[in-house]
């Protein structure tokens, strides 16, 4: 069991649902919206009540501030999110399609290393925008 979930039970130990069920749609969508995990909550559990956009917001703050999932800006006006695999990875998004591929090599670590000695670096992130290859086809 995760350490948020561990950490934020109820009375009778278990996770509070708004968190365990992001973490559910989480594990099968990939940089997925609020409105996305939403969705699929409700597709997935349907004779359970539906769970409305600020429960869901509720269930992402509390598992962003405890590291379970990351935030991401792909600058479309909304945030995705994704499951922390503390894996350092970048992405390439398809401004045609919406897809987002991990890039798990990471092209900026001639540019920390020039760095390091001059700035610390706390994080840092890189995207690449264009087209996928189905779009292109």
């Amino acid at each position: 069991m995760s350490p948020f979930i561990q950490s934020n039970t109820d009375s009778n130990n278990r996770p509070p649902k708004s968190a365990r069920r992001v973490l559910a749609a989480l594990q099968q969508l990939n940089h997925a919206t609020a409105t996305d995990i939403m969705d699929w909550i409700n597709r997935s559990f349907p004779t359970d009540k539906k769970l409305s956009l600020t429960s869901v917001y509720r269930g992402l703050n509390h598992l962003v501030e405890q590291g379970e999932i990351k935030p991401l800006n792909f600058n479309d006006g909304q945030v995705r999110y994704e499951l922390n695999s503390h894996h350092h990875h970048h992405h390439l998004v398809c401004i045609a399609c919406d897809s987002v591929q991990v890039l798990d090599h990471c092209p900026l670590e001639p540019v920390l290393a020039a760095v390091k000695d001059r700035f610390q670096v706390s994080y840092h992130n890189f995207e690449i925008f264009g087209r996928c290859e189905e779009c292109l086809n």
